[in-house]
């Protein structure tokens, strides 16, 4: 069979982007639509003709637009993908030729297409990174204060019995609306919500108008909302609440004794128990927030080192991978996400999305150079830590990552852990100014 890439041009548009120029010849276009004729007739039902007896000439009185479109799609695929490994492109994103040329039978199919490549770099100075160690150091101030945390979240809600309006640490249930330039936001209502006065959760200018309001009181009131606001369609508008308070609920919080402990599960006998495992924890999480400070530094380092430019597709994909996260969170808290403008969104991630591709680059480049792989067994121990951290069977997380295609990209992760882990074994790593570790010096 004649190939069906006879003649491949190609323009270095920048380090990431080629433009190609195919042609594919006049005879393989015959071909490919002759056996697109042939494979239709076999199949074709015409009335007056058996099946596999229609003439062409009859096949082409009714199918012609239809066989057109897709040879030429045909010939699109195939020729693109010849084209790619002739020129031993890695395509990453391609501009797709829109529209797709016609197919004229007895001439060549001519189309011009840009592909987006891989950067081509050498990974280097990644062994010797200076980097300062921030230490860990847990007062007991904050043990104390997590314990309150733990008493206060396990306290008991009960309506109140005297004759008060609302004070701070009070739970109410609340029916609101917002306006905006005096137009109803339907992203901006909620019936019958929860809402702890005073903590700011939802928001603290919003819960000091509710003080002193009593059951069935009604209000309304304008709100300044911060640029951060967890809603996004609220965010950074001056809001006016129409609000009507339906119940008050105070708190009654458990004193801190050896039966709260046993009450909480787990192990514990004693409070002496619990404040040791509080403890415990804080020191694990500060570990871990020390890991991923030394973490970022090496990645600040990697990036100055490394300043090729990041395939535009792939940062896009990244951008909507965390634009589709967030929303899930958004979701999750009830927030409506109605009327978002998602470009702008997508545009607020890009900064983000840009430097997850160029460190994912950067790591692919280490892990070739350095011969970093990961085993089964390896994999499979990556599945047994998430499996005891979230509480579930490892078969069922083995499960879940196969069900929804995320094995490769489960794969991927825990190979750039072997690599930061290489990076950091081979770095210079020094106390920070102030740090825990050096006052001890």
């Amino acid at each position: 069979m004649t190939e069906a890439v006879t003649n491949v041009q190609m323009e270095n548009l920048s380090d990431i982007k080629r433009k190609l120029e195919i042609v594919v010849p006049s005879a393989e276009v015959s071909a490919a639509l002759d056996r697109a004729y042939r494979d239709l007739g076999k199949r074709a039902k015409v009335k007056g003709f058996r099946p596999g007896k229609v003439p062409r000439s009859v096949l082409e009185m009714y199918y012609k637009k239809q066989v057109l479109e897709e040879v030429s799609d045909e010939l699109v695929r195939r020729s693109l993908g010849e084209a790619l490994q002739e020129k031993s492109l890695e395509a990453v994103g391609l501009s797709w030729p829109e529209p797709v040329p016609p197919v004229i039978s007895g001439e060549d199919f001519c189309y011009r297409v840009e592909v987006e490549i891989p950067p081509e770099f050498a990974a280097e100075n990644y062994t010797g990174l200076n980097l300062e160690d921030p230490g860990v150091e847990v007062a007991d101030s904050e043990v104390e204060a997590r314990l309150e945390e733990i008493r206060q979240s396990n306290a008991m809600l009960s309506p109140i019995t005297e004759d008060r309006g609302v004070k701070e640490g009070d739970f109410v249930t609340l029916d609101y609306q917002g306006y905006f330039a005096g137009e109803v936001l339907p992203e901006g209502k909620a019936e019958n919500t929860y809402l702890e006065v005073g903590v700011g959760k939802f928001n603290r200018d919003f819960e000091s108008n509710l003080i002193g309001l009593t059951p069935d009181a009604q209000t309304r009131f304008a709100v300044d909302l911060p640029s951060d606001f967890f809603n996004p369609m609220l965010a950074g508008k001056v809001i006016e609440f129409q609000v009507k308070l339906h119940e008050i609920k105070e708190k009654a919080v458990p004193e801190l004794d050896d039966a709260f402990a046993q009450n909480l599960g787990g192990n514990f006998q004693t409070a002496a128990d619990l404040r040791q495992a509080v403890g415990d924890d804080i020191i694990k999480n500060r570990e871990n927030e020390r890991r991923g400070k030394i973490e970022e530094q090496a990645l600040d380092q990697l990036i100055i080192a490394h300043p090729f430019e990041a395939p535009p597709s792939l940062v896009r994909q990244d951008q909507e991978n965390i634009l589709r996260d967030q929303f899930q969170f958004m979701q999750s808290q009830g927030v409506n996400l109605e009327g978002l403008n998602m470009e702008k969104m997508l545009e607020n991630v890009k900064p983000q999305a840009e430097r997850r591709v160029r460190v994912r680059l950067i790591f692919e480049k280490i892990a070739a150079q350095e011969n970093i792989l990961l085993s089964d067994e390896e994999l499979e121990e990556g599945i047994t830590r998430m499996a005891e951290r979230s509480g579930r069977p490892a078969s069922q997380v083995r499960q879940f990552y196969k069900d929804n295609n995320l094995m490769e990209g489960l794969r991927r992760q825990l190979r750039d852990e072997k690599v930061m882990t290489f990076i950091l074994d081979a770095a210079e790593i020094e106390p920070a100014a102030g740090s825990p570790d050096q006052e001890k010096e």
